[in-house]
């Protein structure tokens, strides 16, 4: 049975989105992780989700703590993308963001947030495929997420670096704008391509893809949320 990635994320949740592509299958056990980095004032919605994004290290190390237990719960992977939807739905709410660029960047987020466990669960069933740029999409949020956090505590932000990181997350978000009809028509004629050529398929960031508006807006907003002081 095909799932897309939209509804596997629905049904089952980030923590094992990609196992049910396999028939793989795993409890989802309820989950009572302690709140993130507890702060003596509340956050606003903006704060809350830079803290997401800011805890992709301590979801590694919370990851693998879980797997030395036997445990491939995700606990605190739950808990990031879900404080993460509610603080995107109140921004929504208050118009700072539309719904489309909201549910872009809690697209994006999720597979950021499955990409770290999955980097550090020790599993094995999942299922290869000829071409698949989710992971590698995944990765450059997280990185290009370290990235900004290191530009935002220069003295000096460089204009090149910030150009380089926006471009990166520009590209990305635009492959996350895309349904799952044409992300399964991309790597059709990707492979079509690659076949009639003789050629190995195309390193994500060179594969052409249109930079819709909410993809640009996406991709400034996360940029101006990690780089704010």
């Amino acid at each position: 049975m095909s799932i897309s990635r939209r509804d596997f994320m629905k049904l089952v949740g980030v923590s094992v989105a990609s196992l049910a592509l396999t028939g793989c299958r795993l409890p989802l056990p309820v989950s009572c992780y302690a709140p993130l980095v507890p702060t003596d004032y509340p956050l606003t919605a903006k704060g809350r989700l830079r803290r997401c994004w800011m805890s992709f290290g301590l979801l590694a190390e919370a990851t693998s703590d879980e797997a030395s237990l036997g445990s491939t719960e995700n606990a605190l992977g739950q808990l990031l993308v879900a404080d993460h939807r509610q603080a995107l739905d109140e921004l929504a709410a208050s118009g700072d963001l539309t719904p489309a660029v909201a549910d872009l960047i809690q697209e994006g987020y999720e597979a950021a947030v499955y990409h770290v466990w999955r980097s550090n669960a020790p599993m094995t069933c999942y299922e290869p495929m000829i071409v698949d740029y989710a992971p590698v999409s995944a990765d450059v949020l997280v990185k290009q997420s370290a990235v900004l956090s290191e530009i935002a505590g220069e003295n000096t932000i460089d204009p090149e670096n910030l150009a380089n990181a926006q471009a990166a997350l520009e590209h990305d978000m635009a492959f996350y704008a895309l349904t799952d009809e044409e992300v399964a028509s991309l790597y059709d004629r990707l492979v079509a391509e690659w076949q009639s050529q003789g050629q190995s398929a195309p390193a994500f960031e060179n594969v052409d893809l249109e930079i819709t508006p909410d993809a640009k807006t996406a991709a400034q907003f996360i940029i101006s949320l990690l780089t704010s002081r």
